[in-house]
């Protein structure tokens, strides 16, 4: 079949007429959405479909088998090898496919759709005291049917195996779109019965020929590792594999196949999408252990690590995870995270950074027994749940830290994890080294040693001109590497378009003929993922980044004096931003959308600034993808490559402007703390005005604002500003709060002067926030600039400590004001700027606080998104959320905090019409529910003035700021 765009809308209007209910899309911009993953590939597919049903699945591949056009199934995108990329049809199973059917707590089994990911499935089980084994780094957002079609695992493989070891059943479509279901066919004297589906007949008559004809074959021949994601698991056909986990059951067979049956279910583990099109699956279940403990090993180098698994294996750990120093010596050169690591690792450090660390771990529900393991291990110690989690934070912070390193010179993943048996891990990675060493390329080594297979990562420039020479080099040498041990190019993340091109030699050209069979039996027509396992595309062409990008489209400003680009570039598209939970992002959250995401704006964002969609199309497109971007700065907390997305977004609209017309109410709300004070006199009037139904839909529809919501009410009078000698701190005022909760920031003020403070108010000027988040980026730098000189007036020795009330303005001080007004005075101001809460629990003890309260009871937290993306303090005490907590804990109060997703107001984002639904439904993702749980009494405490509102606006319940709180528990008020 043709692909053109003509041919593809008849492509659609076909599906429609067969009855497909899903989402279907050709345009420029969907199509470059799904062209990457988490790999270092881009490809941009013919089209994408999102599925609501499987009927739905059924028609997209039927139609597609019928006109010859490749199908390619998705889940979360995060393929670190480039198995979800191709020139074929995208199927996005992560919208809709994400239902638990069934859960056998007693079985241990649970029936799911493949399209959920594996973190909210786990979450699901948890509460029956089950998970699934296998543990990929990227369970937050890798689909379950992402996981079976790489054969995923984890850290805890010694323990766990891989997910072929789990997989009882799966229900697909087949590549002509029939109905079939892969599990274990029970054989009668050696025979197979019918299964009544001619595609899945011809699987089963090869899979028997495997086992009845080519199994000394498999024995021979096979690598000599069981930690395989490469290529087909015919080995599991036997049953039989050539060592078994270290941590498995002794009392259970590997691989956990019955023999008395064929396992086709096991195919589809590791097949990538090549076999069948999977849409739900039966999977084994474990029981969570119930006691951990760690134990760290300090090495000279990487190889002696290595050489020490072996026997470390013998003490019984479920993990033997390799740490390089070089990650703790980043982490330590950051104030912001030397003492997390200090206070982590503490005496270990000591004697100097060691080159490499084995973080060797033990679980099980006797934590004396594990205390023994620990001890009998040695090394440094860590047995409390709390001091584990340190160290787990401090292994994530470092390799966020050596994997986001600014620059065109990345650590690429195309080796990342070949496996070999562990007895020769040492050895590999010796002559690994060598051969970087002749290329004159550096690497990073870390992970799995346990089973011996390490994430390698050179650091090459992709775009340099001798790049893809440099690439193939060292792949074919390693790949040589992998041959001679007997080892796998891949032990974790599958083959796709980076390790399929190797598979020939890495398993013989007689085993590599067998899976060419198995491929051709399940799929004649070659269209399911084509070129991965078999038939491969070569592994250096279709980069994302080569010799030829270039970002033509780029431009410079106040926020990105360098550009956008090296900001945009840092997405490496490990998807983290497609989870369920957290900060990041809350439009993706409620939308489950790739355009929704970081990691999809970025996406669109690089394709303007490269050219790679026409201007005009790209800079719409990009538009509609921030558009519903609320700027929490979630990502600039969550997402692991530092991709600062609000603040993009801002750049983004300033530049969008430029040559466009901008709605009213941009001018609105971005002038509004200018506009308050002249106005401020007519506020009864205007707050009559505003509270009439009639004049707010009039004012809805002139400015586009969604009538639905209630409008705060002016307070007539803004904060008082006193003159104050020789004061000790200095308060910001937030222009929101002075117009609508002056209270609030009365509150703030009394409070600090009870704690004995002298207050010098700093007169209302507005910093620019608001400003900034319209996009008005000159306008926001000349406010800026007249806040610096506000302070220094009211300042002049630039040394006062300055405080305020509202998260958001706080930040903006902080984060902002250095890169609007780019002096040392605004980095000054900057590093003395926090929010009250967070300068109380420095400038007061715990001891010597002057007030304590006489009733302790239970408030009830929900921060600011903002204060959730706080970066540690460099003095290492608490900032953001947890101060707020930390000083209310202080004063004896208990606090529980509700939420750690966001309201949804996000400034003016909930007042707009088009905004307003989704506004409500973020809220309603997290928040919502968690405060309609809450008695009527409970004291709910919100420091955000938009939270406060939305919570008022949504629910009907008050919510107050945790200064205003204590002040009126103190009589203050």
């Amino acid at each position: 079949m043709s692909t053109s765009t003509r041919h593809l809308d008849a492509f659609a209007q076909r599906l429609r007429k067969q009855g497909f209910q899903g989402e279907f899309a050709h345009d420029a911009a969907t199509r470059y959405l799904y062209s990457t993953d988490a790999s270092m590939y881009q490809i941009q597919p013919l089209g994408v479909a999102i599925p609501r049903t499987v009927e739905d699945v059924q028609i997209v591949v039927s139609l597609a088998a019928e006109e010859g056009v490749p199908v390619l199934p998705r889940g979360g995108g995060t393929s670190l090898a480039g198995q979800a990329v191709g020139e074929a049809l995208v199927l996005d199973f992560s919208v809709h496919f994400r239902t638990i059917h069934q859960l056998d707590v007693d079985q241990r089994q649970v029936t799911v759709d493949v399209g959920l990911p594996l973190a909210d499935l786990n979450r699901v089980l948890a509460r029956h005291g089950l998970q699934f084994g296998p543990d990929p780094a990227s369970a937050a957002q890798a689909t379950v049917g992402g996981v079976v079609g790489n054969n995923a695992t984890g850290a805890h493989s010694i323990a766990y195996g891989m997910t072929v070891d789990h997989v009882l059943r799966a229900a697909t479509i087949m590549a002509d779109g029939s109905q079939a279901t892969w599990e274990p066919i029970p054989l009668t004297n050696g025979h197979l019965p019918r299964l009544g589906n001619a595609r899945l007949d011809a699987v089963a008559r090869f899979a028997l020929k495997v086992r009845t004809e080519y199994a000394d074959l498999i024995r021979e021949r096979w690598p000599r590792t069981w930690r395989r994601a490469s290529g087909y698991s015919l080995a599991h056909l036997l049953p039989w594999a050539p060592a078994r986990p270290a941590a498995w059951p002794a009392d259970q067979p590997y691989p956990p196949v019955d023999p008395n049956t064929l396992p086709l279910q096991v195919l589809l583990a590791g097949s990538e999408g090549t076999l069948a099109v999977v849409h739900q699956v039966t999977l084994n279940v474990v029981p969570i252990p119930q006691h951990k403990g760690l134990a760290l090993l300090a090495y000279p180098d990487i190889p002696s690590a290595c050489a020490d698994v072996p026997r470390l294996l013998e003490l019984g750990p479920v993990a033997v995870e390799l740490l390089p120093g070089e990650i703790f010596r980043r982490a330590l050169a950051i104030p912001l995270y030397a003492r997390m690591v200090k206070d982590a690792l503490g005496p270990m450090l000591e004697g100097g950074i060691p080159a490499a660390v084995l973080l060797v771990e033990f679980a099980g529900d006797d934590p004396a027994h594990i205390a023994r393991q620990v001890k009998q291990v040695g090394g440094y110690p860590a047995l409390h749940p709390e001091h584990q989690e340190q160290i787990w934070a401090v292994r994530k912070v470092g390799l966020g830290l050596l994997m986001s390193r600014p620059g065109d010179l990345k650590p690429i993943a195309f080796l990342e994890d070949m496996a070999v048996p562990v007895e020769h891990l040492a050895a590999f990675v010796t002559e690994l080294q060598a051969v970087f060493d002749a290329h004159q390329v550096e690497a990073v080594y870390y992970a799995h040693a346990s089973a011996g297979c390490l994430h390698i990562r050179p650091w090459l420039n992709l775009k340099a001109p001798d790049a893809r020479e440099t690439v193939r080099s060292i792949a074919r040498e390693a790949m040589a590497l992998v041959r001679k041990y007997r080892g796998v190019p891949s032990g974790e993340h599958g083959d796709g378009l980076a390790r399929s091109q190797w598979l020939r030699d890495a398993f013989g050209p007689e085993i590599y003929a067998l899976f060419e069979e198995l491929k051709d039996a399940a799929d004649p027509q070659g269209l399911l993922n084509p070129g991965k396992i078999v038939r491969p595309l070569p592994m250096d062409q279709h980069w994302r980044f080569g010799p030829t990008y270039r970002t033509p489209h780029d431009w410079t400003n106040a926020l990105f004096p360098q550009g956008l680009a090296p900001t945009v570039e840092r997405c490496t598209g490990v998807g983290v931003c497609r989870k369920s939970t957290g900060a990041m992002c809350p439009s993706y959250q409620v939308g489950r959308r790739e355009g929704l995401s970081t990691r999809g704006r970025a996406n669109l964002l690089r394709a303007l600034l490269a050219g790679h969609i026409p201007l005009p199309e790209a800079e719409e497109a990009v538009f509609a993808a921030l558009d519903l971007c609320l700027a929490c700065q979630g990502c600039r907390a969550e997402c692991p490559s530092g991709v600062d997305m609000a603040k993009l977004k801002w750049a983004f609209l300033h530049h969008y402007y430029q040559n466009r017309r901008r709605p009213w109410r941009d001018y609105l709300f971005g002038y509004l703390g200018l506009l308050i004070p002249y106005v401020r006199w007519l506020s009864p009037v205007l707050n009559r005005v505003m509270a009439w139904p009639a004049f707010r839909r009039v004012l809805a529809r002139a400015l586009g604002l969604a009538p639905e919501r209630g409008w705060p009410r002016i307070a007539r009078r803004g904060l008082t500003v006193r003159a104050v000698e020789q004061p000790t701190v200095l308060f910001l005022r937030d222009g929101f709060t002075d117009t609508f909760e002056p209270l609030t920031e009365a509150a703030a003020v009394t409070l600090l002067e009870a704690w004995g403070e002298r207050v010098r108010v700093i007169p209302r000027v507005e910093n620019g926030r608001a400003l900034l988040a319209k996009g008005f980026l000159d306008a926001a730098q000349r406010e800026a600039q007249r806040l610096l000189a506000a302070i220094q007036r009211a300042d002049p020795t630039g040394q006062l400590p300055i405080v305020g009330v509202e998260p958001a303005a706080v930040y903006h001080v902080r984060d902002h004001l250095p890169e609007l007004v780019p002096t040392e005075a605004a980095r000054s101001i900057a590093r003395r700027t926090w929010l009250v809460e967070e300068w109380l629990i420095r400038h007061w003890r715990v001891r010597e606080q002057p007030w304590r309260t006489a009733e302790p009871q239970t408030v009830y937290l929900h921060g600011h998104c903002y204060q959730r993306a706080r970066p540690p303090a460099e003095d290492g005490l608490p900032v953001g959320v947890a101060a707020t907590r930390a000083w209310l804990e202080q004063l004896g109060y208990h606090v529980e905090e509700i939420s750690r997703g966001c309201c949804g107001m996000a400034g003016a984002f909930g007042y707009e019409a088009e905004h307003y639904t989704l506004s409500l439904q973020v809220g309603e993702h997290n928040l919502f529910p968690q405060v309609r749980a809450l008695p009527q009494s409970a004291t709910l405490i919100a420091p955000g003035f938009s939270c406060r509102h939305q919570i008022h606006d949504a629910l009907q319940r008050g919510a107050l700021h945790p200064i205003a709180w204590v002040a009126q528990q103190m009589g203050l008020l």
